[in-house]
C-alpha cells in the first residue's frame, strides 16, 4: 500500500486528527507576517481542507490540490460554501495546476515535503516556484520525526531547501522551528517561508525558465 492509498483507507480517522486544531493554531508561527491580504492561493495537499476553508475565509481564492481522494472528498464538502477549487493533482508534474494558466501569490506545502522522494524534489521545487507571482511567497512545512504507520516519509532538511531556492532565484525570509500542535511524540516542525523577487526575475532566470 503506497501513502496515497493509506491516506485513502484511513481518510475517516485523518479527518478527525487534522480538524482537532484549528488552521490558525497550526500556523501560527508564521501567518501574521507572511499572509497576502487578498489574492490567489494554491494549497498543495490540501488533505480534509481544513487550511483552505481558513484561508478563503481570510478573504483568498484558493486552489485546493489533493491526490488522496478520501480526505479530497471530505475537503470538498467541508469548503463547499467558500471560494476553493479542488484538483486532483500532486507533485512533481502538477499538471492540472499548470493548465488552470494561473499564478500565486501564497503556495503552501503543509505537510507534504516528508512525502516527497529525494529523486522528485529538485523538479517539484522548480514546479511550485514557476507558479509565483513576483513577490509572491512558497511556504513548506518540514516534518522531523519517523512515520509512525505505513505512509513513507523521507528525511528532510532546512539545508537542501536552501539549494534548491538559490538554484531558482527564490530567497529565505524566514526558518521558524516549532512543536507538534498535535501533540505527536518525536514529531517537531520547521517552517521555511520563501519569496520570489518583485521583478519576477530571480538570481537565475535562465535556470527558473528551462
Amino acid at each position: 500500500m503506497n501513502t496515497i492509498e493509506f491516506y485513502n483507507s484511513q481518510a475517516d480517522t485523518f479527518q478527525q486528527q487534522y480538524l482537532s486544531q484549528t488552521a490558525e493554531v497550526i500556523h501560527q508561527s508564521w501567518f501574521h507576517d507572511f499572509i497576502p491580504a487578498s489574492g490567489q492561493v494554491l494549497d498543495v495537499g490540501a488533505g480534509v481542507g481544513r487550511d483552505a476553508k481558513w484561508l478563503a475565509e481570510l478573504g483568498l481564492d484558493v486552489v485546493a490540490v489533493e491526490p488522496a481522494l478520501g480526505l479530497k472528498n471530505y475537503g470538498q464538502t467541508l469548503t463547499s460554501n467558500h471560494s476553493v477549487y479542488w484538483l486532483d493533482d500532486q507533485l512533481p508534474s502538477l499538471t492540472k495546476t499548470y493548465q488552470l494558466q494561473t499564478k500565486f501569490d501564497l503556495i503552501l506545502l503543509s505537510a507534504v515535503w516528508m512525502h516527497i522522494p529525494a529523486s522528485q524534489r529538485e523538479r517539484s521545487f522548480r514546479k511550485l516556484s514557476n507558479l509565483l507571482k513576483p513577490s509572491g511567497r512558497l511556504v513548506i512545512t518540514l516534518r522531523h520525526g519517523e512515520s509512525p504507520d505505513a505512509r513513507v516519509m523521507y528525511p528532510v532538511s532546512t539545508d537542501e531547501i536552501s539549494s534548491y531556492a538559490q538554484q531558482q532565484g527564490l530567497s529565505i525570509k524566514a526558518v521558524i522551528s516549532d512543536n507538534d500542535k498535535l501533540k505527536r511524540p518525536n514529531v517537531f516542525w520547521e517552517t521555511v517561508v520563501l519569496e520570489l523577487p518583485d521583478d519576477g526575475s530571480g538570481a537565475f532566470p535562465t535556470i527558473r525558465n528551462i
